[in-house]
């Protein structure tokens, strides 16, 4: 199969699924979280890359020039620039983006660390990176173990745990300033289950927070880098003899007779 049918084979996928009532309600909870973390985002520009262009997550900025980038020609609404593209390169200018919202991309990514550094390409000084992902410590993780043979969404991916998202971005310089796990309802597809298991999202924020099926990472662009540079001094300074100290200028000044 090209790559050009793999991406319309998961655009389909990915908008059947988000159509389901699981799927309606993994976004809501996502948008939730969302919309406590995007109203804190100033700048110019925001943009948002991943598979399924009708799911929209910036709705909540502030920031008045929304873009989404996607992965297959469709209609979208016309308050946003749609952009088409491929998966790991992003056709925006260097250091021109201030915040990037990458939702479920990286877990199908068939380069994820490509596309880490095309985000850091894209991000100004001190801007902003939000991952929404599956998380495998969960029962949802659980899930993926059993059916991530048959090729359905959304076991279909390969899911990355937050100490390695943490380990990518500090690798680029990155600072994490939040992590959070929150779904903590199995992934069932019967709404009537769904809606009977809503108590678990109170007992799990307290009881068991990191098990959360779903996490959100935020992070921040250092503007300079975490270590410091050596630097290699051409002339050192050195003790001679019994305690004295070798100048490190070799110019003496002469006295006139």
């Amino acid at each position: 199969m090209s790559d050009d049918n793999k991406i319309a084979t998961l655009r389909e996928k990915f908008s059947s699924w988000f159509a389901s009532p699981l799927g309606k309600r993994v976004f809501a909870a996502e948008e939730e979280q969302m919309q406590d973390i995007l109203p804190d985002m100033f700048g110019y520009h925001i943009l948002q890359y991943g598979y399924s262009a009708e799911s929209n997550y910036l709705n909540s900025s502030r920031i008045a020039d929304k873009t989404i980038l996607f992965l297959d020609e469709t209609e979208i609404n016309n308050n946003l620039k749609a952009i088409h593209t491929s998966a790991e390169e992003l056709p925006v200018a260097a250091d021109s983006i201030d915040v990037v919202v990458l939702p479920h991309i990286l877990e199908y990514s068939k380069d994820s660390h490509k596309l880490l550094r095309e985000m850091d390409r894209a991000l100004i000084g001190d801007g902003r990176v939000v991952i929404i992902g599956i998380n495998p410590i969960s029962l949802w993780g659980l899930w993926h173990l059993f059916l991530c043979w048959w090729g359905k969404m959304p076991w279909s991916g390969r899911l990355i745990s937050i100490p390695k998202i943490k380990d990518w971005l500090s690798l680029l310089d990155f600072e994490v300033e939040k992590t959070k796990c929150f779904f903590f309802s199995p992934p069932l597809r019967n709404q009537n289950l769904l809606n009977k298991l809503l108590p678990l999202e109170r007992f799990g924020r307290y009881c068991w927070p990191i098990f959360g099926g779903l996490y959100i990472v935020v992070a921040k662009k250092r503007t300079v880098p975490l270590n410091p540079i050596k630097m290699k001094w051409k002339a050192k300074r050195k003790v001679i003899g019994a305690g004295v100290v070798e100048p490190t200028t070799r110019n003496q000044f002469k006295v006139n007779d």
